[in-house]
């Protein structure tokens, strides 16, 4: 790779940057002052990030200019630009939460896991990205830092509650991602931005402090293509001593998924489907049967995930805002002070059946499962709606869940799941297509997406 523009280096692939560091044909401090120059540019106009340090995000690119040109440098992630969504703690930095109630304005004294892990590696950290409130819903909305937009269209929501996360990607405002996902809060926002996002089986990354969903919340990479987030969760997944849940992913469960041919691959798709969202998701299924996989429409065992998710979201919510002094909680979204309130009143008993309940969703879907490789859904059933807004507002509910119901089951159940871009609508609004596999199966998944993303050939559009 020859020496590139500054709109280049923005757009350029982690391995394409590493390249050219050892080369010396490009610092990281030109790949830092570009990326600065791309959120001066778009973050006034998106909100994607809610927190930026100018000189530190310098400082750390010359540290790596000095480790590339010594010959010391930590791998191929040294000198990479990155942001850290706004709930994970970063050394040095405040914590907002999106919370006007909440926010921590003294430097946080740790990393969370995936930053640690990151700073070890020598990435250079951009800024912290906006989400909703706690994450609790669907977009990246808050009372702290207001709406996030799409860069496709400002006029229409990022999704969330990492949307801060996958505009910056979209927007070429960071090469990678640090998201989090307790139903769906990566691949949502990837979906709707035309990037790819992951949650792993659970446990596989470390996280620290335990999110307010426990075994429902997830630290997951994001990127704008599956080799770049495949070298992100590399180092996100690696030991954490902090996080009781850590469990270290067997490695070569199956092997490396090098082609699709005989491969058999569920299809959901059901009347939640949009018909414009349902020809796209299609059309990248029939792609995929070309090239050899057995496509087989199936219906995926989802009556009644809906009130599990509901369950404990009302009573992780009810926790969290018990958190806030009392004299703050009105400053709290109305939203998420609504859905705590339904967990206030919610009976030890009613929320031990709802564990129950997803003990047995688990094994049906690992039935399920057992007739497939891999299944496929839209990862979300709508294009992009309004900004501002929790729901469409021709939509008959203002619940997020209802506009999203391929994303949360899969937190239920603790499987892998991924979405990457399966095409563009007639507006030009991006579609994800979302894959989903067996517990553990996630370097077997990464190393299929990236076979399915070379196949789909989605274009891919620069700002």
């Amino acid at each position: 790779m020859t020496l590139s523009s500054p709109r280049d280096l923005i757009y350029a692939s982690v391995d394409e940057l590493y390249r050219l560091y050892q080369s010396k044909q490009v610092s990281p401090v030109d790949v830092a002052r570009a990326t600065l120059d791309a959120v001066d540019r778009w973050n006034p106009l998106v909100n994607a990030y809610c927190y930026l340090d100018r000189a530190l995000t310098l400082h750390e690119a010359a540290q790596s200019e000095a480790r590339w040109m010594a010959g010391t440098a930590r791998g191929p992630l040294d000198g990479i630009p990155y942001g850290v969504k706004d709930l994970l703690l970063v050394r040095g930095l405040p914590t907002g939460y999106g919370s006007s109630a909440a926010r921590i304005t003294d430097a946080a004294q740790d990393d969370a896991p995936a930053v640690a892990r990151m700073r070890e590696a020598g990435a250079v950290l951009v800024g912290k990205t906006t989400t909703s409130e706690f994450g609790w819903k669907g977009t990246a909305d808050s009372p702290l830092t207001g709406v996030t937009r799409n860069i496709w269209d400002f006029s229409l929501t990022s999704g969330g509650s990492s949307g801060g996360a996958a505009t910056a990607l979209a927007a070429g405002m960071g090469t990678l991602q640090i998201g989090t996902d307790g139903g769906g809060s990566t691949r949502i926002p990837a979906s709707f931005c035309g990037v790819t996002g992951m949650k792993a089986t659970f446990g596989g990354v470390p996280a620290w402090p335990a999110g307010p969903l426990l075994t429902l919340s997830n630290v997951g990479p994001m990127a704008r293509s599956v080799a770049d987030l495949k070298r992100l969760l590399d180092v996100m997944m690696q030991a954490d001593p902090r996080d009781w849940n850590s469990v270290p992913l067997p490695r070569h469960v199956r092997p490396s998924a090098d082609t699709l041919q005989g491969l058999r691959i569920g299809l959901h798709l059901d009347q939640q489907c949009s018909p414009e969202v349902r020809v796209i998701i299609q059309a990248a299924a029939d792609k995929l049967q070309e090239q050899g996989a057995h496509i087989v429409l199936t219906e995926l065992p989802l009556t009644g995930a809906k009130e599990l998710i509901t369950a404990h979201w009302e009573a992780g919510t009810a926790w969290l805002v018990n958190q806030v002094a009392a004299e703050q909680r009105p400053l709290v979204d109305k939203g998420l002070r609504q859905v705590a309130s339904k967990g206030e009143t919610n009976s030890l008993s009613d929320y031990y059946q709802a564990l129950i309940g997803r003990q047995m969703l688990g094994e049906a879907m690992l039935r399920h499962f057992a007739q497939f490789d891999l299944v496929l859904t839209p990862t979300v059933p709508i294009l992009p709606f309004e900004a501002g807004r929790d729901a469409p507002a021709n939509a008959a509910s203002q619940n997020w869940l209802d506009w999203n119901p391929y994303t949360y089951p899969f937190n239920l159940t603790r499987q892998p799941a991924i979405s990457l871009p399966a095409g563009v609508s007639a507006s030009g609004l991006p579609v994800g297509l979302q894959m989903v596999a067996g517990l553990y199966q996630d370097e077997w998944l990464v190393d299929l997406a990236q076979r399915v993303e070379d196949c789909l050939q989605v274009r891919r559009l620069r700002f």
